[in-house]
């Protein structure tokens, strides 16, 4: 089909009009799946999810669109497909004559570690050696050694976005890092890569490795990029993407019966807030409620669940509950915990593979306790380092963290055996367990909390850790159910008690569970998302007082 015979939405002719490669992939692509329906990156929402002919197309910055889309029906691999449309790239002779050149002015002083002046320098030394001219150019004519490099302007954008994509970026990835709708990037070993979307779930994309050399060659140049080699004799690297997402490369043969193979955990640089799990009913506002109480009154408690259940999640979610004048240390492996808290001590591991000079979680956990924190939060408690946690609970320290584990059973499993080897009758310092899951609703995959639990204590006649189960999700009817008041052994016999709450006057803690539950329903109904703007108002509620701010929240006038 030509391209003149496409009829366009106006708001996509307007990125056509400035971008012309779109204009030669649409020509492309509509005769197989027709033309797509484009919006503007903020207007995907996840009620998209119930979409089944997805056909979309949508802008991510920099001129790279991405198309996502039910491919032919004679593709029978049953994935959608996932294609990021770029500039088109420079001529090859062009690059080569410019690395040459690059190679010559970039000096030992030009080196940095951020990103951002990385870029400073390299575009800053590509303009000393380019002569930008107002017609076209015969690239395959240039030549080493040759003054300033003539280069049409009109390609000049095009250049610079693949230096920096190549020389500081991911390579061919760095459209997939900037599309914020992508949870995980995962190369498998030879074949195509994919990611899971998280509207669209998991996506075929249109990058294939189709040898073992180019994929190895691959995975060793990205390992040089993030500072951590690879070989046979470490062949696997986890890491920290500049922009916080986490990475994991395996190399080679050795150990990954497919070859060398990576993934990607993307980071998001604005967490998602209470109020959004709420909206998506991943708990409700009562549960919230409840945690709130729990974390103002330096409670301790584990996030739990599978993998991709959507624990960290949550965890950064609950976190922005804990008082705003606390102080707070977070200690992991890789940088995904985020805290809006001022008094906010963020420590990482180091593994520089030497014993001596690396620094494990269990010496951070260690060194958090001489520095008397209000709160102590860890990224994942997998080994030995619980038993520091617990020294911290047993303390006064009280603890959050996530724990790879489905079910209170399990975690007690994990908790009492080897190689973590909790004591049974140190159990009562865990005060809490939430258990939350990946399922399946109406074909579509969300997240649900599956019950939060209290642990009451070791009972030494039945040999066994006694637990409640306050909150338990109903997966019928999709709601919450809560016991009612009297059910909860925290609220009753640890908070009231600290809050001078007697017996006859237990239902004041209810009160004010259902007080909370009110003003965190009113931040959902009013569409008040942002983790920060939700952070905002909980630090105005603890400076009001929570009636007052649900009067002036009903009213508008919160912040």
């Amino acid at each position: 089909m030509a391209a003149k015979q496409i009829v366009l939405d106006p708001r996509l002719a307007n990125h056509v009009k400035n971008h012309q490669y779109l204009l030669q992939y649409l020509a492309k692509i509509v005769e197989e799946v027709g033309m797509p329906q484009f919006y503007e990156t903020y207007e995907l929402s996840y009620d998209m999810k119930k979409l089944r002919n997805v056909n979309l197309l949508y802008p991510v910055g920099e001129g790279i669109y991405i198309h996502v889309y039910m491919p032919s029906r004679g593709t029978v691999s049953g994935y959608r497909k996932y294609v990021a449309v770029e500039p088109p790239k420079p001529h090859p002779n062009l690059l080569k004559i410019l690395e040459l050149k690059l190679a010559e002015v970039i000096s030992e002083g030009d080196v940095a570690e951020d990103v951002e002046e990385r870029k400073k320098i390299l575009l800053k030394r590509l303009e000393s050696i380019v002569k930008l001219v107002d017609r076209s150019v015969d690239y395959s004519h240039l030549k080493e050694g040759m003054g300033k490099i003539p280069v049409y302007i009109n390609d000049y954008e095009y250049l610079k976005y693949y230096l920096i994509r190549d020389k500081i970026g991911l390579g061919f990835l760095e459209p997939f890092t900037r599309d914020p709708w992508l949870e995980d990037i995962t190369c498998r070993g030879m074949g195509f890569v994919y990611v899971v979307h998280k509207i669209f779930g998991p996506l075929e994309t249109s990058i294939e490795f189709k040898s073992e050399e180019e994929l190895d060659t691959f995975v060793i140049k990205l390992a040089e990029r993030i500072g951590k080699p690879v070989s046979h004799a470490r062949p696997i690297v986890d890491a920290t993407l500049p922009d916080g997402s986490r990475i994991n490369i395996v190399y080679g043969h050795d150990v990954s019966l497919h070859g060398s193979n990576f993934t990607i955990r993307k980071f998001a640089k604005v967490p998602i807030s209470i109020t959004q799990l709420i909206a998506w009913n991943t708990i409700d506002a009562r549960l919230a409620a409840y945690l709130w109480i729990l974390l103002n009154n330096n409670m301790s408690g584990f996030i739990c669940g599978e993998t991709a259940s959507g624990k960290t999640t949550t965890l950064n979610a609950i976190a922005a509950l804990i008082p705003p004048t606390y102080k707070v240390i977070s200690i992991e492996d890789t940088a995904e915990v985020q805290l809006p808290h001022l008094n906010w001590v963020r420590e990482l591991t180091r593994d520089t593979g030497v014993k001596e000079s690396s620094v494990s979680m269990f010496d951070l956990l260690r060194a958090a306790l001489r520095q008397r924190p209000n709160y102590i939060i860890v990224g994942e408690i997998r080994g030995v380092e619980a038993s520091i946690a617990f020294q911290a609970m047993q303390t006064g320290h009280p603890v959050l963290s996530t724990f790879h584990a489905s079910s209170v059973e399990r975690v007690i499993q994990r908790l009492t055996g080897d190689p973590i080897k909790i004591p049974k009758s140190f159990m009562d310092n865990l005060n809490f367990i939430l258990i939350q899951s990946a399922v399946w609703r109406e074909g579509i995959m969300v997240r649900r909390v599956l019950s939060v639990n209290e642990i009451i204590g070791y009972d030494p006649k039945i040999d066994a850790i006694v637990y409640v189960p306050v909150f338990v999700w109903d997966p019928a009817r999709d709601v919450f159910m809560f016991r009612g008041k009297g059910a909860s052994y925290l609220l009753e016999n640890k908070i009231a008690l600290m809050k001078g709450i007697g017996r006859t006057e237990m239902r004041k803690i209810y009160d004010e569970l259902e007080m909370r539950a009110h003003f965190l329903k009113l931040l959902t109904e009013k569409k008040m998302f942002n983790y920060y703007d939700v952070w905002n108002a909980i630090v105005k509620a603890h400076e009001l007082g929570l009636e007052t701010a649900i009067k002036r929240l009903e009213r508008g006038v919160l912040l």
